[in-house]
């Protein structure tokens, strides 16, 4: 069941959340439509925002140079990491990674977060 408007297209899969199987297959599902999606031209998102269900694909859509880039960007903007950590990118660095975060006494923002 889905709804499209204004080009963009909102899937609504629906599965039994006491069964674990069905909730893999749902999310499974859904990146197959996304994937479709970017392959026919169209793009991850459209007026909402990426998140951590659409974070792994957006590899489907942009280069590793692309995402750098979108990192650096994010990190001017966000040199603390408050916007959004653990979001839209699927390989998290810390931008000082990319020259663009302080680390103050060793301690990194968000350590938690898996970071390569």
């Amino acid at each position: 069941m889905f709804h499209a408007g204004d080009g963009n297209l909102h899937p609504l899969i629906l599965f039994d959340a006491n069964k674990p199987e069905e909730l893999a297959a749902a999310e499974a599902f859904g990146a197959d439509i996304l994937r479709l999606c970017v392959e026919v031209g169209g793009v991850l998102t459209g007026e909402h925002g990426v998140g951590i269900e659409k974070r792994d694909l957006m590899g489907t859509m942009f280069s590793e140079d692309d995402l750098k880039q979108q990192q650096r960007l994010k990190c001017a903007f966000d040199p603390d990491g408050l916007m959004n950590p653990g979001k839209v990118f699927p390989i998290l660095h810390r931008c000082a990674e990319l020259g663009r975060m302080h680390v103050h006494r060793g301690q990194v923002p968000f350590p938690n977060l898996p970071r390569f």
